[in-house]
């Protein structure tokens, strides 16, 4: 039967739950006959509404990655259960408050793939309801066994894309019965789990499949699975007190246990209905010991909590996938430049350029056809991330012949090498090319490149390997900045030198980077080789002439 609008649902830290031993709890069906743990890598981020940082606790999370939760511990008045959804980036802005309309306190507990929420509110009289907001409206629910008395307890824990939500409700005894609830008909289905004592269901996935987990008369807490009419129990191997919290469209469950020395722990169990099923133990590293996994979604992202002390924080989980960037080289400096006049006739140049030496200045010359000097101008200074954005001045009064070109010197004292240079001067504006002098001045074209990133979370190794041509023959120095080609940053990573051959090439060079903790970051790193060695590209924490970029490619 539908209710009218209140509703309240439960966290799972407030269940009274006993953990204890024993695979054959319930009498349930047997588990898949093989079971293996398995070993998924994943990145861990904390996740805290700071409207109360000292609880929070994340519920469910769908296939659009917004997560489901609440803050407040409900302990005190100042602290009550507030609801909350949270999307993408995480940022404190991307909190949306739901709570239901006149609540006392609120826990959003799961979220569909539509967006659409289940929960459970409290009243101010300490009765709880379950909740469903669809297509934005409100509607409580309280299975119809349940007491009507003040403080009875009916919750919903779990939601599909069919809005069938699942939960429980208690009896006069205190003892949890488990139930599906359609949103659209209101009509309760109980969940009968043979030799529970208590039974809650928490979960449902678009395919009608239910976990939830029941305590016998002995206090043995096991977790299950309602499959196509079969149940089936669990308990993590060499653990007890399997308790199952969510479900995705895989089949994959998440929850908690407690290993031989009753520490608890998160974890995962892929195919449960085999033909091997795969467990992993999931533990935050902040909250070692003190993590539940509450929700997964079709990509395996897990969601929950751990604690420090009687601080709850929230915790997203994301599996850590190898990470391959392929990667174009791009000569440096790069720029756009335009010729003008002073009020005195003489020629100017706007330049506007990146990928310079930080602090580096460079002498500018328009040079004739025959290589003559037509035009001295005023030095060019890059700022400190390589930057210039400057008009520079000559004395110049004569107009530019063909086949003029404008070049820009390395910045040494000793002797003239070009680093970039325009010859294609008529219009408005003109493109500066980089190019690469050898020692003796011999002109190698413009250098050119291609790199390929790796990132194995497993092993946490970058793997970097580089091709490329058009450079001075010897050692080269290549780092991974923080920061970017058009940007440059200091060092994040820093590679064994890397050998150009004497055709100026480097061919296949590889470069393996251990104990890298964080993934490729969307934006934020880029390759840079230089012109020097590692022992040339810096005096006294400064960079040199030497530390020129040569190739460069931001990382995303």
């Amino acid at each position: 039967m539908k209710h009218q609008s209140h509703r309240i649902r439960r966290s799972v830290a407030a269940l009274a739950v006993t953990l204890a031993g024993g695979a054959s709890a319930l009498g349930l069906a047997a588990t898949a006959a093989h079971a293996a743990t398995t070993a998924t890598t994943y990145t861990f981020t904390t996740l805290d509404n700071q409207k109360d940082p000292t609880f929070n606790q994340l519920l469910g999370i769908n296939s659009h990655n917004v997560i489901a939760g609440y803050f407040g511990s409900g302990a005190d008045a100042a602290h009550p259960n507030k609801g909350y959804l949270l999307s993408p980036p995480y940022g404190q802005g991307n909190y949306t408050d739901e709570n239901f309309p006149g609540s006392a306190q609120t826990q959003v507990t799961a979220i569909d793939n539509k967006g659409n929420t289940a929960g459970f509110w409290v009243s101010k009289a300490g009765t709880n309801r379950g909740f469903v907001q669809w297509n934005g409206v409100f509607e409580s629910f309280t299975d119809p066994k349940a007491p009507v008395v003040q403080g009875s307890v009916t919750q919903l824990l779990g939601i599909n894309n069919l809005g069938v939500a699942v939960g429980f409700y208690n009896d006069a005894a205190g003892h949890s019965h488990a139930f599906e609830v359609n949103q659209a008909t209101g009509v309760f289905t109980a969940i009968k789990i043979p030799g529970a004592v208590s039974a809650q269901a928490t979960g449902i996935n678009n395919l009608g499949d239910i976990v939830g987990f029941g305590t016998d008369a002995a206090g043995t807490t096991t977790g299950w699975l309602l499959h196509a009419g079969q149940l089936s129990g669990y308990q993590f191997p060499g653990g007890s007190g399997t308790t199952a919290l969510g479900i995705n469209d895989h089949d994959e469950i998440v929850g908690f246990y407690a290993d031989g020395q009753g520490i608890q722990h998160g974890f995962t169990l892929k195919a449960p209905l085999g033909p091997v099923s795969h467990w992993q133990k999931i533990d935050d590293p902040h909250g070692v010991g003190t993590t539940t996994v509450n929700g997964v979604n079709n990509l395996g992202d897990l969601v929950g909590f751990y604690s420090v002390g009687t601080i709850f924080h929230g915790m997203l989980a994301t599996p850590a996938v190898t990470m391959t960037r392929h990667l174009t080289l791009s000569p440096m400096p790069q720029g756009t430049g335009s010729f003008g006049h002073d009020s005195s006739g003489n020629l100017t140049v706007r330049l506007s350029m990146f990928g310079l030496t930080p602090g580096s200045a460079h002498a500018v010359k328009l040079l004739a056809s025959n290589g003559s000097v037509l035009a001295t101008f005023t030095t060019l200074t890059a700022n400190g991330v390589g930057q210039a954005d400057a008009t520079l001045d000559s004395s110049y009064t004569g107009s530019i012949p063909a086949g003029s070109r404008l070049v820009i010197d390395d910045g040494s004292t000793n002797a003239v090498r070009p680093i970039a240079a325009a010859s294609s001067l008529a219009g408005s504006t003109f493109t500066l090319t980089a190019v690469e002098y050898s020692f003796r001045g011999v002109n190698l074209g413009t250098p050119q490149g291609r790199a390929t990133v790796v990132y194995n979370p497993g092993a946490q190794t970058l793997t970097i390997t580089v091709n490329a041509s058009g450079l001075t023959q010897g050692l080269h120095a290549a780092h991974v900045h923080l920061g970017s080609c058009q940007s440059q940053g200091p060092v994040q990573y820093m590679l064994m030198d890397l050998s150009a051959n004497g055709k100026g090439q480097i061919v296949n060079e590889t470069r393996v980077i251990t104990n890298v903790t964080t993934p490729i970051p969307p934006s934020g790193w880029y390759l840079n080789l230089h012109q020097g060695d590692s022992n040339q590209i810096l005096k006294n924490g400064q960079p040199t002439i030497a530390f020129r970029p040569l190739l460069c490619s931001n990382i995303s």
